[in-house]
């Protein structure tokens, strides 16, 4: 009851016609119907108790503060408010600056503002050039920024070819005996554990490095690479690929004949340039369309904790009935 009689006071202060006659209540009551729909439905009994917990000071007040920020709104008949409206939308636009995000060597968000973002919310554009999106976490991923890491990377969309250093096409007619020095190593390991006949294999050899500090950022594996690759090429490819804590991470990948048949010298150098040539394909094809992990339609997540931010923060209600605004990771 006093929340429904402290509404019915208010809408009874905000005057904007003054006068006693017929005419002058019924442009009253047009004037401020919008303003009485709005306080009626964001102020309602079960709102004011349930959802925001004022206290009966608090109601007062807000109250009285609704009445102040009426009152200063109003303006004098013969206003020129387009101008003052066009001055108000114009000079904020002209100064909205970048946000910028910093984490692990993120530099800045690219997001459309000013006029062109203003042009894109007038003309309700169905595809917003640079749209975005904040997504509140639960569980132990809100205060545990290791877990929001892993969060951050399996939305977020990578290939092949954000996480490759470099990428080159060699001649290796032996794969036991490489003629890549570095690679020499770890590579007769792998063959002599591996009961793999190496006969079927291709003597051309794609290999392909990857950057470790990416690698590290978006929490793969070489294991986790192989396997996609994999999955993506069939059985046609023979991956392999050294370990985690190698001084460089490579990837050896080379074709499989599925019939092995005896050849003369000129067949065979047939052969060897259209493997050449399927691997340069291959290779294109595969840093740009092979998805480690990810959706497709997120190009970039940044990781925020809105310690400033209050607009950002997550709020709660504590055990002793307060509202609360805590900074957790987003």
């Amino acid at each position: 009851m006093q929340v429904t009689q402290g509404l019915q006071k208010l809408t009874q202060r905000l005057i904007i016609v003054k006068g006693d006659d017929r005419l002058s209540h019924e442009a009253q009551h047009n004037a401020t119907m919008l303003m009485n729909i709005l306080l009626r439905s964001s102020l309602s009994s079960r709102q004011v108790l349930e959802i925001h917990r004022l206290t009966e000071e608090a109601f007062n007040w807000l109250c009285g503060e609704i009445e102040t920020r009426f009152q200063q709104a109003q303006v004098q008949a013969g206003e020129m408010i387009g101008a003052l409206a066009a001055q108000s939308l114009g000079e904020p636009a002209t100064q909205m600056t970048l946000n910028t995000f910093h984490y692990a060597g993120v530099s800045a968000k690219n997001v459309t503002l000013g006029v062109r973002r203003l042009k894109e919310i007038i003309n309700v554009s169905k595809k917003p050039k640079t749209s975005s999106l904040t997504v509140y976490l639960t569980g132990q991923a809100t205060n545990n920024a290791e877990q929001c890491k892993q969060v951050l990377c399996r939305l977020e969309h990578c290939t092949l070819r954000k996480v490759t250093a470099n990428t080159t096409i060699y001649y290796d007619p032996d794969p036991q005996e490489t003629v890549i020095s570095e690679d020499q190593e770890w590579v007769n390991t792998y063959y002599e554990m591996l009961d793999q006949d190496i006969m079927n294999i291709s003597q051309w050899l794609l290999r392909i490095e990857l950057d470790r500090k990416r690698m590290a950022d978006k929490i793969l594996s070489m294991e986790q690479i192989s396997e996609k690759i994999c999955q993506g090429f069939g059985g046609c490819l023979n991956v392999i690929f050294n370990d985690d804590n190698a001084e460089k991470l490579v990837l050896r990948i080379g074709t499989v004949d599925q019939t092995k048949s005896s050849m003369t010298d000129e067949s065979e150098d047939t052969t060897r340039m259209d493997d050449d040539t399927f691997l340069r394909c291959l290779k294109s094809s595969m840093l740009s369309d092979l998805a480690l992990q990810g959706i497709e339609a997120i190009s970039k997540v940044y990781m925020v904790n809105p310690k400033a931010d209050e607009s950002k923060k997550r709020i709660q209600t504590s055990e002793n009935g307060e509202i609360e605004r805590i900074a957790d990771w987003l």
